[in-house]
């Protein structure tokens, strides 16, 4: 057994050995360090700045609540054929600006007389579900957007929905 270590060492397969091993340790060196270098580049030149930047113009969107406007409440008859239902409505505007408030005083009998008057055309059924409430929310923003020309109400919030 010895003879054959012997026989091995003249023949020079250690040492093909030990520089294959070399090699690989060279190389598993390098290929950590060339990590190392591409963790650090992107960490260091390849910041996601303008995504943040880009989130908190939104939420700085987001967070902007326009000029809150109470309406004095609605109280009226549902088109109903047994004609005992009513409908009490209170309803805050959203606007964009301190100056469409200011726009707004003037209109204040023309925009309860179109309020008044479409929801007296509605039917029980019609106000009840959750639908019927979305869709009397859009079609009074829209009103209140054609007499308030262009777009200067932002939304419309029901404080009160009552149904009796």
């Amino acid at each position: 057994m010895a003879d054959d270590l012997e026989k091995e060492a003249e023949n020079g397969d250690a040492p093909k050995k030990k520089s294959k091993a070399l090699l690989f340790g060279i190389i598993g060196v390098l290929v950590l360090l060339l990590g190392g270098g591409g963790f650090f580049a992107y960490t260091k030149f390849m910041k996601p700045a303008p995504a943040v930047s880009v989130v908190k113009l939104k939420q700085e969107k987001v967070n902007k609540i326009g000029v809150m406007v109470p309406l004095d409440p609605f109280v009226v008859n549902l088109s109903d054929p047994s004609g005992k239902r009513y409908l009490k409505l209170e309803i805050t505007l959203e606007l964009g600006d301190n100056t469409t408030a200011d726009k707004l005083k003037p209109y204040t009998p023309k925009i309860r007389d179109m309020v008044i008057m479409f929801l007296t055309s509605l039917t029980f059924d019609e106000v009840m579900t959750p639908e019927g409430k979305i869709r009397i929310r859009d079609e009074l923003l829209a009103r209140f957007n054609m007499i308030l020309r262009p777009n200067k109400i932002k939304n419309i919030y029901f404080t009160n929905f009552v149904i009796q």
